[in-house]
């Protein structure tokens, strides 16, 4: 019976171990022989270190046991114990080291596998940030102070405190430093002497020139500290528009000057755009509505630190044209986040006369006219001619209802009411008895007459 039972109990201390340690290296894994170090952790810095414990077997395995024994070592989110963990797989933990001495060391122990884990600790200060919220936050070695955004040439402050932890020895910060053009630290003179349970408070402020995310280092002691900001522009102030125009109406042109609410702070492109809602069902396209430096309805402006009016290229306005459709003009100004408008109306019109030209011929008269509709309803066309003398020849006023012909050119225009008639009458008798023709065209809006045109050969 005792050689049986002394078999049955070598053969279970054969059984080799199926659990084996390792540290976590990204996404690798490098065994663990006997020992493990920590490195060296100033006091009040945290280092955790991420290890994994693999069943190397074929089969299930049992994990009953998973603990420290030591100080300043602990566990960060244990796994449950027990569970049972399959063939290859695999249980992940953290462990933390948070010096309190010089030197520290804890005995790991999981089934079949010990390890031990040690540490050395650097006397430095308790790092706390005060960001102005209610409470300090502890700072560790490598954290990120965010201060945020911050608009070019404003400062935003941070306040770092160092406090000696030790409640018996004196502690001495002998480097303290702001690396960063971004970054600017206001602190005592070095070294800084702490009495025990004393603590020294520091600023920091960030303020950027540029912008965009800036990057720095604090180091204090043996430790650094990531800072991060970023830098925005000014806003840009709020645009007005400024029309210079001789009069409201069609066929003009005008200046506009975008003005500042305030002196600019920042750097910014804006744009203008030019819109007519019309006042007739039957208005088109006018192609006439346009700035002069674009040829189209949208023009770009600059504006920089210092500006009181935006630019136009190197000029302080811009020049538009009116178009020649009755309605509502409408300038937005887009800057920012800002858009503003100003909108004018132009009136309903008689017709506009901008050229003629009365010609005889042997065959009869040709006439030419171009002008403009500003309401599209051009419709009856009246002609009296004059003999030599000046006198009307009969039968005097000729009317001609035109208000289909009209309306078919407009529909298919796409330059708002610009027209050209030209009217060839031909003569029975001499050509050269008509000396001069008068013409009158009736829109909605009223008549307009030419001066009296005198035929030439």
């Amino acid at each position: 019976m005792r050689r049986l039972l002394l078999l049955a109990c070598l053969g279970v201390s054969s059984l080799p171990a199926q659990l084996s340690l390792s540290v976590v290296q990204g996404n690798s894994e490098a065994p663990i022989s006997g020992q493990y170090g920590f490195g060296t952790v100033s006091m009040g810095d945290v280092r955790d270190i991420p290890f994994r414990l693999r069943n190397i077997g074929t089969s299930a395995t049992p994990l009953t046991v998973l603990s420290l024994g030591g100080v300043d070592f602990a566990f960060v989110n244990p796994p449950a114990v027990p569970q049972s963990v399959a063939g290859g797989a695999a249980v992940d933990f953290t462990v933390r080291y948070g010096p309190t001495a010089p030197s520290s060391s804890a005995t790991f122990t999981a089934d079949g596998v010990s390890a031990v884990f040690y540490g050395r600790a650097l006397s430095a200060g308790i790092v706390s940030l005060d960001d102005g919220s209610d409470a300090l936050h502890l700072l560790m070695a490598d954290a990120v102070i965010d201060f945020g955004s911050a608009v070019r040439a404003t400062t935003v402050t941070r306040r770092i405190i160092v406090a000696n932890p030790s409640t018996i020895d004196k502690l001495s910060i002998r480097n303290v430093v702001a690396l960063g053009t971004a970054f600017h630290l206001t602190r005592d003179s070095l070294p800084i002497v702490l009495a025990p349970g004393a603590s020294a408070s520091m600023r920091l402020d960030f303020t950027p020139m540029s912008n965009g995310t800036q990057q720095g280092t604090l180091e204090i002691d043996q430790r650094s500290f990531h800072l991060t900001g970023i830098g925005l522009d000014p806003a840009a102030p709020i645009p007005s528009i400024a029309l210079d125009l001789p009069q409201t109406a069609s066929a003009q042109q005008g200046k506009l000057t975008v003005k500042l609410g305030s002196v600019s702070k920042a750097t910014a492109t804006g744009e203008v755009d030019i819109d007519i809602r019309p006042s007739t069902a039957n208005a088109n396209t006018d192609g006439g509505i346009l700035f002069l430096a674009t040829g189209n309805r949208t023009v770009k402006f600059n504006i920089k630190p210092g500006d009181k009016v935006a630019h136009f290229g190197s000029a302080d306005s811009v020049a538009f044209q009116t178009g020649t459709t009755a309605g509502d003009l409408v300038f937005t100004v887009k800057l920012g986040d800002a858009t503003v408008q100003s909108t004018f109306t132009i009136p309903p019109a008689t017709i506009g006369l901008d050229a003629t030209q009365a010609q005889r011929t042997s065959a009869g008269l040709d006439l030419r006219v171009t002008g403009f509709d500003n309401t599209r309803t051009a419709s009856k066309i009246t002609f009296t001619f004059f003999d030599q003398a000046g006198t009307a020849l009969s039968p005097g006023a000729i009317t001609v209802d035109s208000s289909a012909a009209f309306q078919q050119f407009f529909a298919a225009s796409d330059l708002g009411g610009v027209f050209a008639l030209h009217a060839f009458i031909p003569v029975m008798g001499n050509p050269a008895q008509v000396a001069a023709v008068e013409v009158k065209f009736t829109n909605a809006a009223g008549s307009a007459q030419t001066g009296r045109l005198r035929f030439t050969p």
